[in-house]
């Protein structure tokens, strides 16, 4: 049996592409369920200047031909990104970057606007730029990591998002996309840890809660995939993926 599930387009932290299908692996013979596979990208660095509207105005005022400093080219790169304005904000972190080239705040917007776009190639120079001016950045890390993942090379996701973790230890979505990792590599026993981690530093992470109930599920631990689920039931009712959680629950009555 298999549950099929919507995917959202990429600004709602979402990867498209086909939904993950569990391989079957674990202690029990239970008929597979699909991983909820929405992956979590970091939106990056807060702007600089108070952002919105007199980030606008700042724009308006100088109609985008003032010399401005890398940080306020950052901050109008950000607002167009916001926008769907994607060639006026990839204009605005060029010019940052030519405004001081060390800015690795630039060229993390690049990364994630190309990742939007869904070039990867681009996408993996930008943010490897980002990461040779600043390795420490759990952001670019874990959005580095997800591009390996949309790619299936997961020993490079793996490694990416694991250091985001150390770097960040309290990263819910790092820790949730390790656990997706771990799935797709069918190592479900990590993935438990993953899952049970996100929601150790955020009880509210319903997607995360929802696959946790999909691998103890394939595990044949059937009481522990009911409580996941009954779980999101009680705390998100009515809503699509209460009514997905409904659907594995009915699941576990032809077992």
């Amino acid at each position: 049996m298999h549950l099929a599930f919507p995917h959202r387009a990429l600004f709602s932290a979402t990867l498209g592409g086909a939904a993950l299908v569990a391989a079957g692996a674990g202690l029990s013979n239970a008929a597979p369920l699909e991983v909820l596979n929405r992956v979590e990208s970091s939106f990056g660095h807060p702007p600089f200047l108070e952002w919105g509207k007199a980030t606008e105005d700042v724009y308006q005022r100088d109609h985008g031909h003032a010399d401005y400093s890398a940080e306020i080219h950052y901050d109008l790169g950000l607002y167009f990104f916001e926008l769907g304005e994607y060639e006026l904000s990839l204009k605005h972190y060029r010019r940052a970057a030519e405004v001081d080239p060390g800015f690795s705040e630039a060229y993390f917007g690049m990364g994630l606007l190309f990742y939007t776009l869904g070039d990867d190639d681009n996408a993996v120079h930008f943010y490897r730029e980002a990461l040779e001016r600043k390795p420490t950045d759990a952001d670019t890390r874990n959005n580095l990591g997800l591009i390996y993942y949309r790619q299936g090379q997961l020993a490079q996701a793996r490694e990416q998002i694991e250091e985001a973790v150390r770097l960040q230890p309290i990263f819910p979505d790092a820790s949730y996309n390790l656990g997706l990792v771990y799935y797709q590599g069918q190592d479900l026993s990590a993935a438990v840890v993953h899952f049970l981690a996100a929601l150790e530093h955020d009880p509210t992470y319903l997607r995360a809660r929802f696959n946790l109930g999909v691998v103890y599920f394939e595990l044949g631990m059937l009481d522990l995939a009911q409580e996941q689920w009954v779980a999101i039931q009680q705390s998100a009712p009515g809503t699509a993926l209460a009514n997905q959680a409904a659907e594995n629950l009915s699941l576990l009555g032809s077992e």
